[in-house]
């Protein structure tokens, strides 16, 4: 339940406000709904790796990869790794998201 709120929510806030929402939203959720650390951080670090993931996917299939390939040349050089720069996405905002989650749920052990 609390990853399909995390992952419906962020995606909603991302689409109408900056990415940073999303942490908001993960702290939010985990200081209403989690129930352990371990679990705030997975949970968080799961639905945001989908989210971000699925979306950049969304954007390289939208635009035929044009973009995509800019910014791995930008990045890698001429290296053919999209995949690498899906995982990097995805990975740099699942942390973000599982550090903000745990800190949900801490905030609210210490209140």
């Amino acid at each position: 339940m609390l990853y399909t709120l995390i992952l419906i929510i962020s995606a909603v806030a991302q689409y109408f406000g900056p990415w940073w929402t999303m942490p908001v939203v993960c702290f939010a959720l985990c200081f209403w709904k989690s129930e352990t650390a371990k679990g705030a951080y997975g949970v968080a670090f799961a639905a945001i790796a989908t989210l971000w993931l699925g979306y950049a996917l969304f954007l390289d299939n939208a635009t035929k990869g044009v973009i995509t390939q800019k910014i791995t040349n930008l990045f890698l050089g001429n290296a053919p790794y999209k995949s690498l720069l899906f995982a990097a996405t995805s990975l740099i905002g699942s942390i973000v998201a599982g550090f903000a989650g745990m800190a949900g749920y801490y905030c609210r052990k210490a209140l």
